[in-house]
């Protein structure tokens, strides 16, 4: 049986790799959008300004329009920033991301459910994509070609473990928030048009903690690169300081989230 031959696979179909394959399929390229069965991870699903523009987000995608940012700083000192031009538009990450997928195949992309297991070389030297269908590695394996790979997966990225030198020397943040009611009404501590952010050690010693409206819902969260540290005890704290401890939880999500790029040129250096 003859494999389909891609110009492009990506691997991975999160804002970053959706976006891709929009990009290379509207300009005629034959591309595989290759991405596991569904899954939330943690994120304040804010949409600066300028990238709402540039994404061609729809108003029927925004949640919440965020006119304010309040930083709280290491000293308990409240600083509110306006957003200036525009608003900050806040998404729901499974229904954005699902919605930059479908555009990705409106498109011309392809799109399949499946795990990726490995690269490999064929006899003439192409690449090779190894998956299997849905969520996990374990299953039948099914294989295409491709030109080029683009390695989108996330923060322990498997593509680039196969591919790159050293990728598993980045470091990452672990990430977890709990999705809650929103308040009916506004306070001092909470604000629908407004996102806080908490640079404060008892909250995370080495990154942030906050509290993101999304409308009927509010995401609250934190992460640390920290081993043994307590994302659901500062989490918990956070929302008995903020009178959000009574708001009923809906669901919970972590994951790992890169720092920083990989310090490697394209020489391997």
């Amino acid at each position: 049986m003859t494999e389909t031959t891609y110009d492009v696979v990506v691997v991975g179909g999160g804002p970053a790799g959706a976006t891709a394959a929009h990009e290379l399929a509207r300009r005629g390229r034959s591309v595989l959008l290759l991405d596991r069965a569904w899954r939330v991870k943690p994120c304040g699903g804010a949409v600066p300004p300028q990238l709402l523009t540039d994404f061609e987000v729809p108003e029927s995608l925004l949640v919440a329009r965020i006119n304010e940012a309040r930083m709280i700083s290491p000293k308990g000192k409240n600083v509110d920033i306006p957003v200036g031009e525009g608003f900050v538009g806040m998404v729901d990450r499974d229904v954005y991301d699902e919605w930059l997928r479908a555009r990705a195949a409106s498109a011309g992309a392809d799109r399949r459910t499946g795990a990726f297991v490995r690269r490999e070389h064929d006899a003439d030297g192409v690449a090779r994509v190894v998956y299997t269908d849905g969520r996990s590695r374990h299953g039948e394996e099914r294989s295409v070609r491709a030109r080029y790979i683009i390695g989108a997966d996330g923060a322990l990225s498997q593509v680039a473990r196969q591919c790159i030198p050293r990728a598993d020397e980045g470091k990452f943040v672990f990430a977890y928030h709990e999705i809650v009611e929103s308040p009916t009404v506004d306070s001092d501590a909470f604000a629908h048009d407004r996102c806080d952010v908490y640079y404060q050690s008892p909250l995370s010693p080495d990154f942030y903690a906050w509290i993101f409206p999304h409308g009927k819902t509010t995401s609250i969260g934190t992460g640390s690169l920290q081993k043994g540290f307590s994302l659901k005890g500062s989490v918990a704290r956070l929302r008995e300081a903020t009178g959000l401890d009574q708001a009923r939880t809906i669901r919970t999500e972590g994951a790992p989230i890169p720092l920083h790029p990989l310090p490697i040129w394209d020489d391997g250096r």
